[in-house]
This record gives C-alpha cells, structure tokens and sequence, in this order.
C-alpha cells in the first residue's frame, strides 16, 4: 500500500511587515556593498601602479626593492611592478636589456666578450641623455640584476648634429657594484 506523504512547510514567525522589511534589506545591502568595496580596494592595491605609497613600501619589501633618494613614485611603482619579471630576467645580455626597457629606457645594448677587454666585463650603452639624471638607477639595476662574477662598465652615447656631421660619441665609465 502506497502512503502518500504530504510536507506542509512550518511557518516561521514574521515580524516585520512592509517598510519594515524594504529598510532592512537596504541596511544589508549596503552593509555587504561596503564589504565588497574594502575587499575590491585590497585587490587594487596589489597592482603597484595603483597602490598608495604605505603599501607600494611593503609590496616593494616583499620584492626586495628598495626605493632610492629622490625617487620618483611612478618610476619606483614601475620597478616594484616588474620586480618578478626583472629577477627571471638577471644576469645575462638579453635580459639586462629587457629589464632596462621596463624602466623606460628606449636605446640600451649590452656586450659581453668584448675584445680588447678582460672576459669579465660587461658593456652597458645607452644614450647619454637617458643616463643623465639616472645614475642612481642605473647603477641600482646592474647591483640588483647583474652577474656578481662580472664587471660592468657603461658607454653613453650622444647624438651629435651638426651642420657637417651626425654621429654619436662615445663615453666610457665603470660602474662598480
């Protein structure tokens, strides 16, 4: 023999009617809006070309970037940003020279086995008015990035026009790490 089984849902007590009901649904609702908006704002920070400086400061320890005198944010943004990429790309010719493109830098070469040189060392060029005011920065990324078992010298390059000639001229420094 068949049973038929009938569910008859229990009611619950409601207290609330009308208006009552509306104005609490806007109170959680804008209860959990704010909770999403907290979460959404930690979740932007992480990206460090948006971040505010405090957290820029920690993302970039947690990178092993440190910021250097007189640094612009935008630029110390870019380097914390790239900061995994610029590790993967260390120490060799190619890499450097990507890193030094993430940074900003339009014309950058590096030279390895250079004749007339020890085997050890590295050639930087760059235009010299990318250098300029730069220093810093450089000698940073060749510290950070570079092979430790490698000297780095630098040659900047300036473009020279005048009504004869164009060309460039060449400088020579050593960047000691």
């Amino acid at each position: 023999m068949e049973q038929q089984i009938t569910h008859i849902a229990p009611q619950l007590p409601n207290w609330l009617q009308g208006q009552d009901v509306t104005a609490l649904a806007k109170v959680a609702q804008a209860f959990w809006q704010k909770i999403e908006k907290d979460l959404f704002w930690w979740l932007e920070q992480q990206h460090s070309e948006n971040a505010q400086e405090a957290i820029l400061d920690l993302l970039a320890w947690e990178r092993g970037i440190t910021r250097l005198p007189s640094e612009s944010i935008s630029l110390y943004g870019l380097r914390v940003k790239h900061a995994f990429a610029n590790a993967t790309d260390a120490g060799y010719g190619l890499g450097m020279e990507h890193i030094f493109k993430r940074l900003g830098f339009g014309f950058i070469e590096i030279s390895e086995r250079l004749p007339g040189y020890d085997w050890d060392m590295v050639e930087v060029a760059m235009l010299e008015t990318e250098f300029a005011g730069n220093e810093n920065l450089v000698t940073e990324v060749i510290k950070q990035y570079g092979r430790t078992c490698r000297r780095y010298f630098l040659t900047a390059l300036a473009a020279v026009d005048t009504v004869e000639a164009i060309g460039l001229v060449e400088f020579d420094k050593e960047v000691v790490g």
